[in-house]
C-alpha cells in the first residue's frame, strides 16, 4: 500500500510542469535567507526543472555547462584530497539566488509591456534614435530581454531590421546592465560584493549609459542622410512602473537593511505582479500561463548559472591555499581595469561573461577588494561583453529570431565598445581614487 502511494506521488511529481519546480526553487531560495539549509532544496528543484526540460537546452549551452561542471567538481576533488574541508551548502548554492532573481523579475513582463499598435506608424528620423534607445533601455532595465523582443518585433514588422536599428537596440539594452537592479549583471555583482553601494553603482552606471547613448546618436547621425531610421515611440506615461519598482527597492532596503537587495527584488517582483493582477477576473489563469510558459523554459539560464557556480566554487577551493597564483597583490585601479578588460576579451572570443567573472572572482575576493569597485567592474564587463560577445544571451537571441549573425553584431559594436571601454577604465581610476580618499 505504501509503495503504491509512493508510486502515485512520484508519477504526479513527474507530471508537474517544470515551471512549478522553478517556482518552488524560488520559494525555498527566499526561505534560505532565514533558514540557510533551504538553499539545498532550491538548488535541487532548479536542477530537476532543467532535467525535465533537458531536450530544450541548446547544444552549445549544454556543452559549455557540462565542461564547467566537470572542471568545477575536478578542482573540488583536488582540494578535498589536499585535506581542505568542502562546504556542501556553498557548493550547492552557487548562483542559486541569481537564478531566483531572474525568475522573480520575469513576473514583471506580465504587467509591464510597452505597446504600439501594428497599424500605428513608427517615428522616423534622427530623433527617433533617442526615443528607441531610451525605450529599450528603460524597459529592458526592468523586464530584461523581453523588452528587446517587443521593440524589435514591431520595428521589423514591415521590413527587416537595419544595421542602425540593431545597433540602437543592442546598445540600448546592454547598457542597462550598467545600473539596473533588476538585471542579471547586478544580481551577479551583488552576489560577489553584497555590501556594494547600490546608489553609487546606479548613479555611475546611469551616467555611463547616457554617454553610450550620446556616442551612438553621434555615430548614427552621420549615416542617416540617405536612409530613414524607423524607431520606436517612447511614451512617458508608460514609465511609471519602472520608476515605482526602483523606488520600492530603495525604500525597502532602507527599512530592512538586513535583507539583501537580491532578496528584496526576488520577493517584490512577483508580489507587485500579483497585486496589479488582482483586479482582473482571470488572475490565476494569467499567473499559471506565466509559470508554465516562461518559468518552465528557463532551462538555459539555469544550467549556465548553476554550472558556473560549481566552476567558481571549485576554482575558489583550489586557490584558497595557493599564494603563487596571484595575478596581483592588491585590487587597485590597475588590477580592476585588467579584470574588466580580461572579461570583455574572453567574451569576444566566445566565453559568456559569467565564465570570465567566475574565473576572476576567486582570484580577487581573497584580496578583500572594495565591494563597490569590484561590483562596478562586473557590471561594466557584463555590459560591454553583452554588446560584442557571440555567446551573450542578447546576441544569440537576435541571431535566432531575426537571422542576424553574432559576428555582424560584434563588428557593428566593436568600435563603440572600444570607446566605451576607454571611458570605463577612466571611471575605474576615478572611482578608486574617490573610494580610497572617502
Amino acid at each position: 500500500m505504501i509503495l503504491t502511494n509512493l508510486s502515485r506521488t512520484l508519477h504526479k511529481t513527474q507530471q508537474l510542469s517544470a515551471g512549478y519546480w522553478v517556482l518552488s526553487a524560488v520559494s525555498f531560495c527566499l526561505i534560505s535567507a532565514f533558514y540557510p539549509a533551504a538553499i539545498i532544496l532550491a538548488a535541487i528543484f532548479f536542477w530537476m526543472a532543467s532535467f525535465k526540460q533537458r531536450s530544450k537546452i541548446s547544444p552549445r549551452n549544454a556543452k559549455q555547462s557540462l565542461v564547467l561542471i566537470i572542471i568545477g567538481l575536478f578542482l573540488t576533488c583536488i582540494a578535498w584530497l589536499n585535506n581542505q574541508p568542502i562546504a556542501f551548502i556553498e557548493l550547492m548554492q552557487g548562483n542559486v539566488f541569481i537564478v531566483s532573481m531572474l525568475a522573480g523579475v520575469s513576473f514583471l513582463t506580465v504587467i509591464s509591456q510597452p505597446q504600439i499598435g501594428m497599424d500605428e506608424s513608427l517615428p522616423t528620423g534622427k530623433r527617433s534614435i533617442i526615443s528607441t534607445f531610451v525605450g529599450v533601455h528603460l524597459f529592458g532595465a526592468v523586464i530584461n530581454i523581453s523588452s528587446l523582443f517587443i521593440h524589435a518585433d514591431r520595428m521589423s514588422a514591415n521590413r527587416p531590421l537595419s544595421p542602425a536599428q540593431v545597433v540602437v537596440l543592442t546598445r540600448g539594452f546592454s547598457t542597462a546592465a550598467l545600473w539596473s537592479p533588476f538585471f542579471a549583471a547586478m544580481a551577479v555583482a551583488l552576489s560577489y560584493a553584497p555590501s556594494a553601494d547600490l546608489v553609487l553603482l546606479m548613479a555611475v552606471g546611469g551616467v555611463i549609459s547616457a554617454l553610450g547613448m550620446g556616442i551612438t546618436f553621434l555615430e548614427l547621425k552621420r549615416g542617416l542622410t540617405d536612409a530613414k531610421f524607423y524607431g520606436y515611440p517612447l511614451r512617458i506615461s508608460s514609465l511609471w512602473l519602472p520608476s515605482l519598482l526602483t523606488l520600492l527597492v530603495f525604500v525597502l532596503h532602507q527599512l530592512f537593511p538586513s535583507l539583501s537587495i537580491l532578496f528584496i527584488i526576488t520577493a517584490c517582483s512577483p508580489a507587485v505582479c500579483i497585486l496589479f493582477l488582482l483586479k482582473k477576473p482571470n488572475t490565476k489563469a494569467i499567473l499559471n500561463k506565466h509559470v508554465e510558459n516562461k518559468l518552465a523554459n528557463m532551462q538555459n539560464e539555469i544550467v549556465l548559472f548553476l554550472s558556473a557556480g560549481i566552476f567558481a566554487f571549485g576554482l575558489k577551493m583550489l586557490l584558497s591555499e595557493q599564494t603563487f597564483f596571484g595575478l596581483f597583490s592588491v585590487f587597485d585601479a590597475t588590477a580592476a581595469s585588467l579584470c574588466f578588460l580580461l572579461i570583455v576579451l574572453l567574451s569576444i572570443v566566445g566565453f559568456h561573461m559569467l565564465i570570465g567573472i567566475s574565473i576572476i572572482a576567486p582570484i580577487v575576493l581573497p584580496l578583500h577588494p572594495d565591494p563597490s569597485l569590484f561590483a562596478f567592474v562586473i557590471l561594466a564587463a557584463w555590459s560591454m561583453g553583452a554588446a560584442v560577445g557571440p555567446l551573450s544571451g542578447m546576441n544569440i537571441s537576435i541571431q535566432a529570431m531575426y537571422a542576424i549573425s553574432s559576428q555582424k553584431i560584434m563588428r557593428w559594436n566593436l568600435f563603440y565598445v572600444c570607446i566605451m571601454s576607454a571611458i570605463i577604465v577612466a571611471v575605474i581610476f576615478s572611482l578608486n581614487s574617490w573610494l580610497v580618499s572617502g
